[in-house]
């Protein structure tokens, strides 16, 4: 008896929580459609734009998409300004049905934390976009080395199936590397706040402690020079003045910016302002607390780069050198038919290691160190 109650139960609970959906997501859409109407009388939205438009909003209110970046497709790319955008925007237009195959898989499966990244890194293209770039990025610089290698066959140096093989790995390369492009921006950004972070954190206590409101604090901090963390409290008094909570232009804000630190400030100012706490001793407290992590940090980065400093030198030095010296054992005719296990080493592989492998280890290891980097006061 207790278990068929407790599913009658579980069951009501069920149909309200379904029937209290339903009621907000038609709550929802006489909302769009109010703003539908209001823009159209306007003449914000033509009368073509509005369908798009509505069903852009309907989903950034329901939260099926991030707010920031627009839902444009691919096929806008031959819009932009840019040159080079262009001609891979015509490019996408002849070879559209496979490309779009190749980057819906991709999209499905980076889509969500690629579109955050390109919020975070405030670069203006959507995940469908912006996957679409990289990987005609990555076709053609496979086509241009394939095109190259053939051309040093065509003179005699290197090998055909070498050629291949090194276009073949460019794809994956160049769209990996590509990839992590707006996540290295996104995190240098939240660096470049968190660099100024304690500063204007002590900024802002002053003035509240003198009796400054918390809106022109952040008007003053706006107009300061704290580079991109000014462009950050910025956008979140042009949200204030668009109707948007302050609570909830701080969270947005935390939200399209990589740091874990903007989030935990953020945190604690929303608490304060809701509950209504001393936001002067708050934010000194906090000041204080960012101050120690970040030299936490660089010292975490210091220590480490001894050991970069030991693989770089394997990577660019010790292992260049001994394939050097493998390649020439294996090229002596005496010793060829004694030591089988070096006929890998040919003077093609040799150029393939110089060139390519020995390059682009090089490239990743920069990029990771200056990514990794956190700065200093």
């Amino acid at each position: 008896m207790a278990e068929d109650e407790i599913e009658e139960m579980l069951e009501d609970k069920k149909k309200k929580s379904a029937e209290s959906e339903e009621v907000d997501r038609e709550a929802l859409d006489k909302i769009v459609d109010r703003m539908a109407d209001k823009y159209k009388k306007e003449g914000i939205l033509r009368e073509d734009e509005i369908p798009e438009k509505t069903k852009e909003l309907r989903k950034i209110m329901r939260g099926e998409r991030q707010y920031g970046v627009g839902e444009k497709s691919a096929k806008e790319l031959k819009r932009f300004e840019n040159p080079l955008i262009k001609v891979f925007g015509k490019i996408y237009t002849v070879f559209e049905s496979p490309i779009e195959k190749i980057t819906g898989l991709l999209e499905k499966t980076l889509g969500r934390g690629l579109e955050r990244n390109l919020v975070a890194a405030r670069m203006n293209y959507s995940s469908e976009q912006y996957l679409t770039l990289s990987f005609i990025a990555s076709i053609v610089i496979s086509l241009i080395s394939l095109a190259m290698g053939l051309a040093l066959n065509f003179l005699g140096i290197g090998s055909m199936l070498m050629s291949i093989l090194i276009a073949i790995l460019m794809i994956p390369l160049v769209l990996g590397f590509s990839l992590l492009i707006p996540k290295s921006r996104a995190e240098k950004i939240g660096n470049e706040v968190e660099k100024q972070m304690p500063f204007a954190l002590r900024h802002m206590s002053i003035e509240i402690r003198a009796g400054v409101g918390i809106y022109e604090t952040m008007n003053s901090i706006a107009k300061s020079n704290y580079g991109r963390l000014s462009e950050g409290f910025e956008w979140v008094l042009g949200q204030i003045e668009k109707g948007v909570t302050t609570e909830d232009a701080l969270e947005a804000w935390s939200e399209r910016t990589r740091s874990q630190d903007v989030r935990r400030v953020v945190g604690h100012l929303t608490r304060a302002i809701r509950t209504g706490g001393s936001l002067s001793s708050i934010m000194a407290e906090i000041a204080e607390d960012v101050s120690f992590e970040r030299r936490q940090k660089i010292e975490d980065f210091a220590e480490k780069l001894n050991l970069l400093g030991l693989f770089l030198m394997m990577i660019a030095i010790v292992f260049p050198v001994m394939i050097a010296i493998l390649t020439s054992i294996g090229s002596v005719p005496a010793l060829q038919q004694y030591l089988g296990m070096f006929a890998i080493f040919t003077p093609t592989f040799l150029m393939l290691v110089f060139f390519v492998i020995v390059p682009s280890f090089l490239l990743l290891f920069i990029f990771y160190v200056k990514s990794s980097d956190p700065g200093s006061f």
